[in-house]
């Protein structure tokens, strides 16, 4: 109804400049409004000064008029044209500061894509420190064994998600696209140092960034087994550390074979497509083809895989036992994700930090 009104309206072009005209004054009005109400002394002085404009504006007006009137016309014009001068070279000075807030922008977005990484690793560190107090703040009151296998399983799970391989590639042309992506990317290796140092902390009592309250020893026992003791002890308990790293092994083994069987399975599939119209070779020959592909795609990130586990369990046996136990909790975890998240099957060269902190030490 209003655009027919429109177009039988032949003043439509007015009424529209005359609408955006007040949308504006309404906008500022409501600006200034505001303004007085939050700001009362910032609203006095802005308004001062626009009345010390507008009495200069009436004093040049009446001077112009009294020059015209006293037989000075010409003079009054040339004032005239040089106050248009000064509002053209004010036109040229707003472009001027347009072009410099644009630049300004410019620098800024540069100047935070530099400092992305940087704050992804604060922000790890921050959650580090948020870690260490809820986990020393429960220890003080509570046994930690049952909190600290559900922690383990809610960080190494979420950690599994951000990795999580997507098949849908961002546009990094867009600014706000390479933020994400560099500050996915550095969180991502950040936490995975954040994660290695808070379970080798978890159970320190002098870490000089706590309070003493919270620097104490932490109780964490199971059926008479005292996971706070040091894991490679001769004492009638050994049997039960050797099977946790048994366990926790053994999951890692059937993991890494349950990704070789599925890459193995792709090969298979995709070789059917090859030998199609053609001789097809025996399943039993399709299958090994298949499996050989599978390992030498896998070989090298198996290689990592066992290194980095040998690394990892020789470091934390001269630990507390409830280490271990985390690492077999995350190798439950990683299980569980594999299964939930299939993408995760499909082996790819290690990008992450451990991967590549691997490939430099031991040249793999």
């Amino acid at each position: 109804m209003f655009d027919q009104f429109n177009q039988k309206n032949p003043n439509s072009a007015f009424n529209s400049t005359a609408f955006v005209v007040l949308r504006w004054v309404i906008g500022f009005s409501g600006f200034f409004i505001v303004l007085g109400i939050l700001f009362p002394h910032t609203m006095a002085v802005i308004l001062n000064i626009i009345w010390i404009l507008f009495i200069a504006a009436v004093i040049i007006f009446f001077t112009l008029g009294i020059l015209v009137v006293v037989g000075l016309r010409k003079e009054a014009a040339k004032i005239l044209d040089i106050l248009m001068e000064g509002s053209l070279n004010f036109v040229d000075f707003l472009a001027f500061l347009k072009l410099l807030w644009v630049r300004f922008i410019q620098l800024l977005k540069e100047f935070l894509l530099f400092i992305t990484p940087v704050l992804a690793y604060i922000v790890a560190f921050i959650v580090y420190i948020l870690l260490l107090i809820l986990y020393k703040t429960i220890g003080k009151t509570y046994d930690v064994t049952l909190f600290t296998v559900a922690l383990t399983f809610v960080l190494i799970f979420s950690v599994g998600l951000l990795n999580k391989p997507t098949a849908k590639i961002a546009d990094l042309s867009k600014w706000l696209n390479k933020v994400k992506v560099i500050f996915k990317d550095s969180f991502l290796d950040a936490f995975e140092i954040v994660l290695f140092i808070f379970f080798l902390t978890m159970d320190s009592t002098k870490l000089l960034f706590l309070p003493n309250d919270l620097n104490i020893l932490l109780k964490a026992e199971f059926k008479g087994y005292d996971l706070m003791v040091r894991s490679f002890v001769t004492d009638n308990h050994l049997m039960i550390t050797i099977n946790i790293i048994v366990g926790a092994i053994m999951i890692e083994i059937i993991r890494n074979t349950i990704k070789v069987g599925a890459m193995a399975r792709r090969h298979y599939t995709q070789d059917i497509l090859l030998f199609r119209g053609s001789v097809t070779p025996r399943r039993a020959a399709r299958i090994k083809s298949a499996i050989r592909k599978s390992f030498n795609d896998a070989k090298d990130d198996l290689i990592r895989f066992i290194t980095f586990t040998t690394v990892l369990f020789g470091v934390f046996l001269v630990f507390p036992r409830l280490k271990l136990l985390t690492l077999a909790v995350a190798s439950v975890t990683g299980l569980v994700l594999d299964l939930i998240v299939t993408e995760r099957l499909f082996l790819n060269k290690g990008n992450d930090l451990i991967s590549r902190i691997l490939s430099k030490v031991f040249k793999l």
